[in-house]
């Protein structure tokens, strides 16, 4: 395969593709076919710890590597973005406006965000396997659009789980929850071409962290960021966890619970009851009760920033990193440090910036919002309705 071309400084093309950012677009199936050098008007892009990130690029209609039966294919062609020399993100176009103007606006996942579109389609249990065996094979599914994985397992930790055919959860959402206890794995998306030149998105799946603990990675406030929020957050907070799982396909009598206590002196008793659809394992209904007892015990504290696009350099870090934070204002006079984890970034091409999500908490909280309640009670529909479904048929592909 012809390896992509690099413009450092952007393409000069009349059609206005951001300065420093150079696109490619190859084929999603094997052979991976390349299509490319992309013009692009406009480019945002976003990525997680822990989680898929997401793009959303204007894309012109003619003059163009890519035609309008290209871009019509949807989760049929990849999209790469580079940021001068190095390649920074991949994904999958999921969706298309268009205003009848020269060029139409795509909607992207991250490539590793193609596991939220398949299913478990097979039944297995684990008992004490090491947990990023477990991960790397919720995400074995990769190889459809060829993103490889990376395995670190580090120590090592023995968990218990049991899936089931088509239990209402993608393995994406698997992949996530199984990381999102205390002591549990961590996943990013790695970039790197390999030695032809081609573009290639990893999973790497590590314990006891993904991303650099020596990063020289800083966010300091005033001084360092274009801009910067901070905030404290105690919708979640609790000294009283009840954690509430599931029954077991075809079982009847008490739903497994776990309390988790952890008293706070001068707060009052805070109650929190959380509900974990699928889990019928008390083993692993503790490990999500601990997790939301510690995570929660304090009000989540997180900053969000904008920096430079070239300050640092976009591509000499990544999700995971290590970020020391020095923040001093009106609130804080005296000023407030600590370390941190880069766990979000977002990119915006066209402005030269990138948004940082900065946690102290580790894991790192997550907050309550409506998209994800709604996500929550489909989930749990969708798990009630797939009960007692038996073995899949023979053939079917996991």
């Amino acid at each position: 395969m012809t390896a992509p071309p690099i413009v450092p400084e952007g393409t000069g093309d009349p059609l206005a593709t951001p300065l420093g950012w150079t696109f490619w677009a190859d084929n999603s199936v094997a052979p991976y076919a390349p299509i490319g050098q992309v013009a692009v008007q406009s480019f945002t892009c976003s990525w997680a710890l822990t989680g898929f990130g997401a793009g959303e690029a204007v894309i012109p209609v003619s003059g163009n590597a890519m035609g309008r039966l290209d871009l019509l294919r949807f989760y049929g062609y990849r999209l790469w973005a580079y940021y001068g020399q190095t390649l920074v993100w991949g994904g999958l176009a999921t969706g298309l406006s268009d205003d009848g103007g020269e060029a139409v606006t795509v909607s992207l996942v991250e490539l590793p965000g193609y596991l939220a579109v398949k299913q478990y389609a097979t039944t297995h249990t684990y008992s004490q396997v090491e947990q990023t065996t477990i991960a790397g094979d919720l995400a074995a599914r990769l190889d459809n659009i060829g993103v490889p994985r990376l395995i670190t397992p580090g120590a090592g930790k023995l968990r218990d789980r049991t899936y089931t055919y088509l239990q209402g959860q993608s393995r994406g959402d698997l992949l996530t929850q199984l990381c999102q206890v205390q002591n549990g794995p961590e996943f990013r998306s790695e970039y790197a071409p390999d030695g032809t030149g081609k573009p290639v998105c990893t999973l790497h799946i590590a314990f006891p962290r993904v991303g650099s603990n020596a990063s020289a990675l800083a966010l300091v406030v005033p001084g360092g960021a274009v801009s910067f929020q901070s905030s404290w957050a105690s919708d979640r907070m609790r000294t009283r966890t009840f954690a509430v799982g599931d029954l077991a396909p075809g079982a009847s009598g008490t739903k497994p619970s776990v309390i988790v206590t952890q008293p706070q002196a001068g707060i009052p008793e805070i109650d929190q009851v959380d509900d974990f659809q699928g889990v019928t394992v008390v083993a692993h209904l503790t490990d999500r009760a601990n997790t939301n007892a510690a995570i929660y015990a304090t009000p989540a504290f997180t900053v969000s920033a904008t920096v430079a696009v070239n300050a640092p350099p976009l591509g000499s870090y990544a999700i995971g990193d290590d970020v020391a934070v020095a923040l001093a204002d009106p609130l804080v006079p005296a000023g407030y440090t600590a370390m941190g984890r880069l766990v979000g970034a977002s990119a915006d091409a066209a402005a030269g910036t990138v948004a940082w999500t900065v946690a102290i908490t580790q894991p790192p909280p997550t907050r309550r919002s409506l998209t994800r309640e709604l996500d929550r009670l489909d989930r749990q529909v969708v798990n009630a309705f797939h009960q007692n479904l038996g073995t899949p048929p023979g053939g079917t592909n996991p």
